[in-house]
């Protein structure tokens, strides 16, 4: 699922906190966000519509591996920030609203125990377990996903996966190791596709373990993008406005429909070379004025509109049964309550949830620095947004 595209990294030898910005990766993430939203509402009426809007997943992923690399690779790799340093940093970031989303799906889901008895509260109990625990539910045979009570949650499952792995691999990872990562990845990318004849997987429990596929080609492609990218360019708005309508058309549009392209095909470009050409791109495109504040609006609620979208549309469908409205006005109701709920959620919950453990890993690093003053100060996290 992936952090902000504003990093603040601590140069250890001053005390100044050098802060760069991708506004135009803010702004990308938002669109997706919106997109994987509209996919949501859609399906809600035909299952197999805007069938490509799910690749936005692999494309955060992409961002994600972009950004962890510019936050923390190098601290990471020559050992100034230690690998429970760099979990800490990733869980305070990317867990209270994840948290926040399945506490929401669990009260929904309640009503499933109390209105329906279709299950027993002790599974309803147990599904929230696993889900704050980032593992698939293994229950409830009747429903397929992973994750029953926040369906999103699978794609932060293995954004947490690969964190680790990254955690646990960043100080070996010389160009050569991670263009052999990187190969790997589009290996597992290309067996995928031959498996399910598109790029999909780690959705539901069957197919859980394919998520893995999905997540490890983007993410250390982004790593790579960073190590690769372009000085900024000058500002070039009309370039801006062409890649954020680019990315919504290539999630949107259906090939297979319109000119008969396999989707295999398609898939496949799209993870394997338009998302990371994507992201090379736009990290080198500037952003300032009104379309830098927009871009910032956007990559902020990127993560509550995607992770919280879940619980508040499921609350809209059960309340569209007793209070019927035509398809297109709940619709419309749903996305504005998302839209609502994620600003609220971030203003109010995760903003003064972040602020409080930057305070307490601040009063930690306090206490230590007398038995270590070797310990690198702990970075800011990303905070423009996700992932």
């Amino acid at each position: 699922m992936t952090d902000g595209a504003r990093a603040g990294a601590t140069d250890l030898g001053e005390s100044q906190h050098v802060t760069q910005r991708f506004g135009l990766l803010d702004a990308l993430r938002g669109v997706a966000a919106l997109v994987v939203l509209a996919y949501h509402l859609v399906q809600q009426h035909s299952l197999s519509a805007l069938p490509h809007a799910g690749l936005a997943v692999d494309f955060f992923y992409t961002l994600s591996g972009f950004v962890i690399a510019f936050a923390y690779d190098a601290q990471v790799r020559d050992g100034r920030l230690s690998r429970a340093g760099f979990a800490r940093a990733r869980a305070r970031r990317l867990y209270p609203l994840l948290a926040l989303g399945t506490v929401m799906g669990f009260s929904v889901f309640l009503g499933a125990v109390f209105l329906r008895h279709s299950v027993s509260l002790r599974d309803a109990l147990l599904a929230l377990g696993f889900a704050l625990a980032l593992l698939p539910c293994p229950l409830f045979p009747q429903w397929p996903t992973a994750f029953p009570l926040n369906m999103a949650a699978w794609s932060l499952a293995f954004e947490a996966y690969v964190n680790l792995a990254y955690a646990l691999v960043a100080r070996f990872l010389s160009q050569r190791v991670l263009l052999g990562l990187v190969g790997l990845g589009a290996v597992l990318v290309v067996a995928d596709i031959a498996h399910f004849g598109r790029l999909m997987g780690g959705t539901d429990k069957a197919d859980f373990a394919f998520g893995a596929a999905r997540v490890v080609y983007p993410f250390f492609v982004g790593i790579l993008i960073f190590r690769w990218r372009r000085e900024p360019a000058r500002r070039r708005p009309v370039l801006a406005i062409a890649l954020c309508t680019g990315l919504a058309a290539a999630l949107l549009i259906v090939p297979e429909r319109m000119i008969g392209l396999d989707p295999a095909i398609y898939d496949g470009a799209l993870a394997l070379i338009g998302f990371p050409l994507l992201v090379w791109l736009a990290a080198a495109v500037p952003l300032d004025g009104r379309m830098a504040r927009a871009a910032h609006w956007l990559g902020l609620l990127s993560y509550p509109i995607y992770i919280l979208q879940g619980p508040v549309l499921r609350l809209g469908v059960e309340l569209g049964r007793h209070a019927p409205l035509p398809a297109a006005a709940l619709a419309l109701v749903q996305a504005v309550a998302v839209i609502a709920v994620a600003w609220a959620a971030n203003h109010w919950f995760d903003a003064p949830v972040q602020a409080w453990l930057r305070r307490a890993e601040r009063r930690r690093h306090t206490k230590a620095a007398p038995a270590d003053q070797g310990q690198a100060p702990f970075p800011r996290a990303l905070r423009s947004s996700r992932t």
